[in-house]
């Protein structure tokens, strides 16, 4: 029984044939030459344009646009190829202190089905490595605290590309992309009014509680990971029936094969992102989530409005913070609410000046 589903990695659709690292190569070679050329005579052009009094400056700032643009366009394929490091791969990569053996041709093939895939990419990737940075306190803090490998936050960048809004075509949802069923079974709140799969960190707890669960029983990261994605059960009926307990030789479901090596290649690039050419000056970075768990009671029905305004919020800024919070009003009840390190004194003042609202 599946358990967990991927989301927002074209799962399901026919994807293209791996492409070899020398030919990928002569490609971006080929296109950084021709803009090159193609740049030279632009610049040639301009300059005898430049002396000729007929020339406007209206004229001279679009060209000078145009010129600006192509060199820009000419500094991201210097960057691709620079950053093609296909021949610098190890023969062995890491994850959770397990090899993966590169030197397997079969291996290096589904590797590089995702590696290449993720790199053709090179906007995703930085959006992948900001939200890591983003988001990287709060889970790698939580990792900590039950002593569990650090890569697995490259599981939940794969799995939801670390969107705490995603959901799947199955309805699994959220970062860890829960369905209702092991969200509850892990302890999560999922009702009318909270669906805590969709709250950043109490899904993180309850996602590697299940993780560990996961790794006990099979006493392997990467089994535990692909029955994270598959089922326990899908996993437990191919380690019985195929005569192996190795992820790497285990018959498995297409996604669940490639689970492992999208996890991998995540890990390769945003722990090698300057190597990729992704570089990020602190002003581009998104701000880290740091917040901190209140528990209040709802004595009578209030709006979600009321309690943003504790935090002098915006609905929206509250909700961005709450995603778990599924209704414009809380019904009578306990609620876990995520609130901001800067604004927890100003929201615990206001919580107890509330006629309606106490803290638990």
């Amino acid at each position: 029984m599946t358990t967990m589903q991927h989301s927002g990695s074209g799962v399901g659709k026919k994807a293209p044939p791996p492409s070899s690292g020398a030919g990928r190569r002569t490609v971006l070679t080929s296109r950084f030459l021709l803009w090159t050329v193609t740049l030279g005579v632009i610049l040639l052009f301009f300059v005898g344009l430049s002396s000729d009094a007929q020339v406007t400056n209206k004229k001279g700032g679009s060209l000078e646009k145009r010129i600006a643009g192509l060199e820009q366009e000419v500094a991201i394929l210097r960057a691709m190829v620079d950053f093609d490091h296909t021949d610098t791969l190890s023969e062995t990569l890491l994850l959770c202190d397990k090899r993966i053996p590169l030197a397997r041709d079969d291996i290096r093939e589904r590797f590089e089905r995702e590696y290449f895939q993720l790199l053709e990419n090179r906007g995703l990737m930085t959006i992948l490595v900001k939200r890591y940075l983003k988001y990287a306190g709060l889970i790698n803090g939580e990792i900590q605290k039950m002593a569990l490998p650090s890569d697995l936050i490259y599981l939940v960048v794969a799995e939801s590309y670390l969107n705490p809004r995603a959901v799947s075509s199955a309805s699994a949802a959220g970062l860890w992309q829960f369905i209702k069923e092991t969200g509850r079974r892990e302890g999560l709140r999922i009702d009318d009014s909270v669906d805590e799969r969709y709250n950043v960190k109490r899904s993180t707890r309850a996602a590697l509680g299940h993780l560990k669960k996961l790794y006990n029983e099979f006493d392997d990261w990467f089994v535990a990971m692909a029955a994270y994605n598959a089922g326990r059960g899908r996993l437990r009926e191919a380690i019985d029936n195929q005569g192996t307990r190795d992820f790497l030789d285990l018959y498995l479901p297409e996604e669940t094969e490639r689970y492992i090596f999208r996890i991998m290649a995540v890990k390769e690039i945003i722990s090698n992102r300057e190597k990729y050419g992704i570089k990020l000056y602190e002003k581009e970075l998104y701000r880290p989530v740091m917040i901190s768990e209140v528990t209040i009671g709802v004595v009578r029905e209030v709006p979600v409005l009321t309690l943003a305004r504790y935090m002098d919020f915006s609905y929206k800024a509250f909700r961005d913070l709450n995603l778990h919070l599924r209704k414009y009003r809380l019904p009578k009840g306990t609620y876990s609410i995520n609130v901001p390190y800067e604004k927890r004194d100003l929201f615990l003042k206001r919580v107890k000046g509330s006629a309606y609202v106490t803290l638990q």
